[in-house]
């Protein structure tokens, strides 16, 4: 409420002729202000002091338009009083004509401040304020002033995870879901009420160890009341772990098709948590046959507040999660407010309260972490306080919620009104930049630092961002909002519990309000609504009449709205106090030129809708901040009115592809914050299209910038100048010179990079490959074609490399092109010190700028975390990245020229990589050599000094690196490596001495021979490694998988050396637990119970084998005992029901009847468990019965009665019906 007063710019004021009357204002705002902080607390319950508040609140938003129209004129008739400034012989007529209008203009605006100072003078006088507030209580100096932004400490990490409580029902659930059970498909449920710890306890399950180990495939995936099917599949299929697994786009995509997707994609043991689940057709309708259909065994966690929703998934077992006692809670308590060093004897002084307040809290955890954010660090008479507090006894606010609001209730102003701001988003994954541009843009975050800041040093300058971004932290750390580390381990993305939202939306019921579109649109007449947020909108954009008549919104929020195309001129010419405008993800066509009129508009958010052009009114738009346009994939062109907006400070173009140049005099909106997707326009002097990198030189307030299309550029040595906050700069090229088609898709391709996406291409399009080839063999006509298939595979395979690699010098640089992209970077300037995350896109110089590759890199780039190199045809050697001090993520890909990577990649320095986390190459096929070594530094008496080497590292990622022949020998040094993962490194010959790895996964490796010295290797997946000889010393390995080629038809003989070291070890010191194998059916008949690799695998407690498609499996488990083969017979069925066919059409009358019969007897009997039970039958058993193996007596039965019929036909009328089955029958063999 204080925003208001803190806005005056005299100057402006004084043009207008309004000052006294503007003093006037302020002055009383001030006086009232007063009254506020007292009146917050007691509005609860007194009907009077909320009527008080809500007329107050009206006058501050009319007098915060008033004063937003003031600025506007204002600035207008500075403008061009500074334009006629250097003239005294003609004064320009917009000037005089503009002088005119501001007579008028002040008169109308004097009269409506007159009008507000009478209202602010009233409520002033309001003989009830007076007698119930006492001016002189104001709000704390330390909660009105106080520094926001604590680091995010063990509170958000491990605050829900203490107790023996917790702990216990983890172990339970975890051993329940990896105990041996024969289904492919099972669910388990935790239910409870809302606040107790359901998602807490399915997070800690999820990132449990075990978890991770027996499912390769991790998905957590929020659900919530209002989800939309496709987005939850479309979700399911991106995310693995936290992260987007593609790049691929899967807008547009129908159900089926995304189903389709969802089946290929999962083909491990899959776990998926299922969380905050209101309506069971979220798995039964939607989820469920995608996820049976596919070859996975998945099981499902789901968390839900309804016993009988997960009930109706049909669970194998549900877990009520139970309140936790006085000694857990107070545990809790005590691990929330206190961080170790306080004395034993001050903590039990606070126990009686401590245990008094979690009795209060009903042993509910989210409201013991609320009460915690309350009490951090805070002494005794604080804790009394709260424990009397009168929120305890409040009837208006549900009891559950009544520790939150102590919590809320202990914010300062500012931060409240941010709180109540994030209840618009009913949806769990928030995005917290965006977030902060909202409160940007509702005049929410303004404050003395704001205006302070000029006088600070560079380096502690603040924008109105960084503020937001303290509050954000703040919030986190009190427990109001939390890190979303399931969604994205960056932490970028925030949730809001239900319980939170509930509280937010009773506390904003006046003011804010979500929305259901086709529910009745419930409200009291005599409340403004000035924050609305939608959802489920319908084709056409419909506002409830109340909210169009009132036209006081200031928000609208448009979500989960993707069939909305069209707002109308009337919508919008309604909404003229609108500050916020989201239409996010909708199929909106056209935007209304009346847009331009919406003068107060702020933030315009347009991600993701169908426009294809932006109206030229746009530039009137003169206080909007954020513009976001990004992956508008029908825009061609922006409107040069968008050079007019002097008060941008974001503007989001990336992943445009129809998007070709910028509008020059971009460079002269010099409050530029963000700007995603800059395209530097044709080099052509004389093009009135686009503009160059000198553009850039004045934007010496940039955070992040991403420039694309470099190649274009002429010149450069400015663009990345005076820029001492920057962190974030993406520098992107396209080769030039090719058809429209390739440039659309490459343009395409260099915008996402714009938009920071991470496509992390894994390699799993082979597994989906496989998997087609699996459910070929469903198919008894495809199946004849499986071994030509496969050879036509492996020469693909072979050949690949060398493909791409004459593909690429089809389509390579040319000289000039390439000298000419690294004189514009080593013209550039050194970027600042200040940058974070570095991203190079299609770079095509031979070597990196020399500000990249100077000694002294480590003192040039300090705080450089993230470095990726995304395509690098040219560059033959790597800089020193080692000795760069706060690197944690190196991604390196495309990099086609490089051959070796050696000490100079290193550096020197006493610490190699020292912060580095995760490394990654991708995609270089004329890599052969990597080493570690000359690492070493020497002491003054010349003896060598050990250097540490990736002390940090813990998962390196090598893919389609074809030729790299050796991994590093020194890499055993990383002391704290966890996981390895290989795919297409067809040379490399050994991988050896990782002492540390406990996770290894090998996929593509034919010239791999040996896997050894792993010591603490406990996962290990061997995928189409066919020359594989030897693995050893991997003696504490757990869960072995190995994906075999289809050409395999015997196990691998290490295979056999493994298991049998296996079983030669005694009982207590065996550490293989679990063994899976995919492989073709007949393979998989050589584990059958009985047959010949029975005895090999029968030692190993849990044994999984199946084909490629998953519908031919065996399951085994030692202890208890089970065995479940499931042989799929489609084929044998199909051709079986062909010979009793034929015998029925053959045979006449009664005969005739009785073969139908039995035909119908037949599928019964196939189609019933009947022949699964069979298969089941201990192999003791089926010989006395004549069943030795039930598969192999159909099919040589089969084939004895084809065989016979074709005899017979042949021998009558020359001629088979169905013949073509039957002499496909005919000539295979009863093993195939």
């Amino acid at each position: 409420m204080k925003v208001t007063a803190d806005m005056v710019e005299a100057e402006i004021f004084k043009v207008l002729g309004v000052d006294k009357e503007i003093k006037t204002l302020q002055g009383r705002l001030r006086t009232i202000n007063g009254y506020l902080h007292q009146a917050e607390r007691k509005i609860q319950g007194n009907n009077e002091i909320d009527i008080w508040v809500r007329k107050l609140k009206d006058i501050m938003y009319d007098a915060d338009d008033i004063i937003d129209l003031c600025m506007i004129e204002g600035g207008k008739v500075l403008r061009a009083q500074a334009s006629s400034g250097s003239s005294t012989v003609s004064i320009p007529s917009s000037y005089l004509f503009s002088c005119f209008r501001c007579l008028r203009y002040r008169h109308e605006v004097a009269n409506q401040i007159i009008a507000l100072n009478g209202r602010l003078e009233a409520l002033k006088n309001d003989s009830f304020i007076k007698n119930n507030l006492d001016q002189a209580v104001k709000e704390p100096v330390e909660n009105a002033h106080r520094e926001f932004g604590r680091e995010t400490s063990h509170l958000q990490i491990e605050g829900d995870i203490i107790g023996s409580q917790i702990e216990n029902a983890t172990d339970k659930l975890i051993n329940l879901i990896l105990e041996n059970n024969p289904k492919k498909t099972r669910v388990f449920g935790v239910v409870g009420t809302g606040g107790i710890g359901k998602s807490t306890l399915a997070s800690k399950i999820f990132e449990d160890e075990r978890i991770k180990e027996n499912f390769p495939n991790r998905k957590w995936l929020y659900v919530s009341k209002n989800y939309i099917e496709t987005d939850l599949l479309k979700k399911l299929i991106r995310f693995e772990e936290g992260n987007e697994t593609k790049g691929e786009t899967f807008e547009g995509k129908s159900k089926a098709e995304l189903e389709d997707k969802l089946v290929t994609i999962l083909t491990k043991n899959t776990f998926i948590v299922l969380d905050d689940v209101w309506n069971a057709t979220v798995w039964i309708d939607i989820l469920r046959k995608p996820i049976v259909k596919s070859a996975s065994s998945c099981t499902i966690l789901v968390t839900s507040r309804k016993e009988k929703v997960v009930a109706q998934m049909k669970p194998s077992y549900i877990h009520p999660v139970e309140k936790m006692d006085e000694e857990s809670g107070w545990n809790l308590l005590k691990h929330l407010v206190f961080e170790g060093g306080e004395e034993e004897d001050e903590i039990s002084s606070l126990a009686e309260i401590g245990i008094k307040l979690v009795k209060k809290c009903d042993g509910l955890p989210l409201a013991i972490k609320a009460i915690g954010g309350v009490l951090y660090q805070q002494n005794k008479a604080k804790w009394e306080e709260v424990l009397e507090s009168d929120a305890w006894k409040m009837d208006q606010i549900e009891e559950e919620l009544r520790p939150l609001y102590l919590s809320y209730e202990d914010l300062p102003s500012t931060l409240k009104q941010c709180f109540l701001y994030c209840s618009l988003y009913h949806q769990k994954d928030m995005y917290y930049k965006e977030i902060v541009q909202f409160w940007v843009a509702e005049g929410l975050i303004m404050d003395e630092q704001e205006k302070s800041r000029n006088d600070l040093p560079t380096e502690k300058q603040k924008t109105m961002e960084d503020i937001g971004e303290e509050i954000y932290r703040e919030l986190i750390w009190r427990n109001l909002l939390e890190a979303d580390a399931n969604f994205d381990v960056s932490k970028d993305y925030f949730s809001m519990h239900d319980h939170f939202r509930s509280l937010g939306a009773h506390l904003m019921r006046e003011e804010g309000i979500l929305y259901r579109h086709g529910r009745e649109f419930k409200t009291d007449d005599n409340i403004k609504i000035r924050r609305l947020s939608i959802s489920n909108m319908g084709p056409k954009l419909v506002l409830p009449s109340q909210i169009l008549k009132q036209g006081c919104l200031r928000t609208l929020i448009l979500m989960d709205s993707p069939k909305t195309k069209t707002i109308e001129d009337s919508v919008l010419q309604e909404l003229s106090c609108l500050r916020v405008l989201d239409l996010t993800s909708t199929s909106i066509e056209k935007i209304p030129d009346c847009i331009g009129d919406l003068l107060h508009l702020r933030y315009l958010d347009l991600d993701g809708t169908n426009i294809r052009e932006i109206p030229k009114t746009i530039g009137k738009l003169v206080n909007l901040q954020t513009l976001n346009i990004s992956k508008c994939q029908y825009l061609e062109r922006l409107p040069e009115s968008i050079t007019m907006l002097h008060n941008l400070r974001c503007l989001d173009m990336s992943d445009t592809p129809l998007l070709t140049y910028v509008p020059k005099g971009i460079g002269k909106l010099g409050n530029f914050y963000n700007l995603k997707g800059f395209l530097v326009g044709q080099n052509d002097s004389t093009s009135e299209e686009g503009c160059d990198l000198e553009e850039l030189k004045n934007l010496s307030k940039l955070r992040g910038i991403s420039i694309l299309r470099l190649e274009r550029a002429e010149r450069g040595a400015s663009a990345l100048a005076d820029k001492p906050f920057l962190k974030q700069l993406t520098l992107g090229w396209m080769q030039p010179d090719e058809d429209d088609a390739d440039e659309e898709e490459e343009s395409e391709g260099a915008n996402e990079v714009g938009a920071d996406e991470e496509a992390d291409n894994d390699g799993n399009d082979d597994k989906d490959a496989g998997n087609e080839k699996g459910d070929d063999n469903d198919d008894g006509s495809k199946q004849e074609n499986e071994n030509e298939e496969a050879e036509e595979a492996g020469n693909e395979t072979e050949d690949e490399t060398e493909e791409d690699e004459a593909e690429e010098e089809e389509k390579g640089w040319s000289d000039e092109q390439i000298s000419k992209a690294e004189r514009i970077c080593n013209e550039m300037s050194q970027p600042s010190s200040s940058i974070e995350d570095l991203f190079f896109y299609e770079y095509p110089g031979r070597q990196l700028p020399s500000w990249m590759i100077s000694s002294s890199l480590a003192e040039s780039f300090p705080n450089l975390a993230y470095l990726q190199l995304l395509g690098l045809p040219c560059c033959t050697e790597l800089p020193p990245f080692g000795t760069l001090p706060q690197l944690k993520y190196l991604r390196i890909e495309q990099a086609s020229a490089i051959t070796a990577i050696g000490s100079q990649f290193l550096g020197s320095r006493s610490s190699v990589f020292p912060k580095l986390e995760l490394l990654r190459f991708v995609g270089m096929p004329k890599w052969e050599e990597w080493t570690l070594d000359g690492v070493e530094e020497l002491t003054g008496h010349g003896t060598p000094l050990a250097v540490k080497l990736f002390p940090s590292l813990r998962d390196c990622i090598l893919i389609d690196c074809p030729k790299l022949r050796a991994l590093p020998a020194d890499l055993y040094r990383a002391t704290n490596f966890s996981e390895l993962c290989l795919r297409q490194t067809y040379e490399l010959g050994e991988i050896i001495n990782l002492p540390m790895a406990n996770k290894l996964e090998v996929t593509n490796a034919s010239g791999l021979k040996k896997i050894s010295n792993i010591s603490s290797v406990r996962y290990l997946e061997v995928d189409n490694c066919p020359n594989l000889e030897c693995v050893e010393n991997i003696g504490k390995l757990q869960h072995l998988v190995l994906i075999c080629s289809e050409e395999m038809e015997q196990l691998p003989q290490w295979l056999s050396v493994l298991i049998e070291q296996h079983n030669n070890t005694s009982s207590t010191h065996r550490s293989l637990r679990k063994f899976e194998m995919q492989c073709s059916l007949q393979l998989l008949k050589t584990c059958l119970e009985g047959n010949e690799n029975w005895d090999i695998i029968k030692q190993i407690p849990i044994v999984k084998v199946t084909t490629y498609s998953g519908k031919e499996y065996v399951r085994y488990t030692k202890d208890p005992y089970m065995y479940d083969p499931h042989v799929c017979i489609s084929r044998s069925i199909r051709l079986r029901l062909i010979v009793l066919v034929n015998k029925a059409v053959s045979a006449q009358g009664v005969i005739s009847i009785v073969l139908f019969a039995f035909a119908f007897f037949y599928i019964w009997f196939i189609s019933s468990e009947v022949f699964t039970c069979v298969c089941r039958l201990p192999c003791w058993i089926r010989p006395s019965l004549g069943l030795r193996n039930p598969m192999d007596w159909f099919d040589n039965q089969l084939h004895a009665d084809v065989s016979e019929i074709y005899r017979n036909r042949r021998a009558t009328d020359g001629r088979l019906p169905l013949q073509d089955h039957a002499e496909t029958a005919h000539e295979k063999s009863p093993e195939q």
